[in-house]
């Protein structure tokens, strides 16, 4: 669940949780395993760029970097109470607690989801290497995918999908319903939704180890009903 959805990316620590719990009540209806991540949004992004984050870690940057984790912290909390109020069983996956020594451990994710729990993790700030690093959502999304291997993996932005050319900016621009795999990104000219170069990139390697990846309209999460058929709106690689 991007950060562009289920927040308001422009107003500081602004929740929207009518579009989050009706992606959460979409997702419902997959008789499936689920597994969520979500970003950051205004409760991340804002502060920890004001911040200079990421940089290397100097003594007086303890505050920012606290206050940063107490945001996404509240954020994550608020996505857990509408996952609990829509009869999920959700479980936070501290991100401290995944990275260790530049290798990753998402033993618990496995270790609740088979005791039908339904993980979470989301993007925050972490300390590696003398380094303030930011982990998004989507770097969890694709070390998930390396490990657990899912049929689907669904992206919520703010956007219908992947463009030729940025939506928001470009009255022309045409939605890409289907990528290949190998397209070049010079191919695909966007940057939305925090750097849709970026989250492309990781779309591609996490496509390695799916079978099937869509990025869609989080504000319209009911289209998922569609996602196998000719009328989708989004984008499916």
């Amino acid at each position: 669940m991007g950060g562009s959805v289920i927040t308001d990316k422009n107003t500081y620590r602004t929740f929207r949780e009518d579009p989050c719990r009706k992606i959460v009540r979409s997702l419902l209806s997959f008789n499936e395993k689920l597994m969520i991540t979500h970003g950051a949004g205004s409760f991340g992004h804002i502060l920890a760029k004001d911040s200079g984050f990421p940089k290397k870690f100097n003594h007086g940057d303890e505050h920012n970097f606290s206050a940063v984790h107490r945001d996404v912290t509240d954020l994550n909390s608020m996505v857990l109470e509408v996952l609990l109020e829509e009869g999920l069983s959700p479980v936070s996956i501290p991100t401290q607690s995944i990275f260790h020594n530049k290798s990753q451990d998402y033993s618990s994710f496995k270790r609740y989801m088979n005791m039908g729990f339904t993980p979470v993790g989301f993007g925050d700030v972490l300390l590696d290497d003398g380094m303030i690093r930011i982990i998004s959502a989507d770097d969890l999304l694709l070390g998930l995918s390396s490990v657990f291997k899912p049929e689907l993996v669904i992206f919520f932005t703010d956007v219908d999908g992947i463009y030729d050319k940025d939506p928001k900016t470009s009255s022309g621009a045409k939605l890409l319903k289907t990528i290949d795999r190998d397209i070049a990104f010079h191919e695909v000219i966007n940057d939305v939704t925090g750097g849709m170069k970026s989250k492309y990139e990781k779309i591609l390697e996490i496509r390695k180890h799916s079978g099937k990846v869509v990025v869609m309209n989080g504000n319209n999460p009911e289209r998922l009903q569609n996602i196998d058929k000719d009328e989708f709106i989004g984008t499916v690689i």
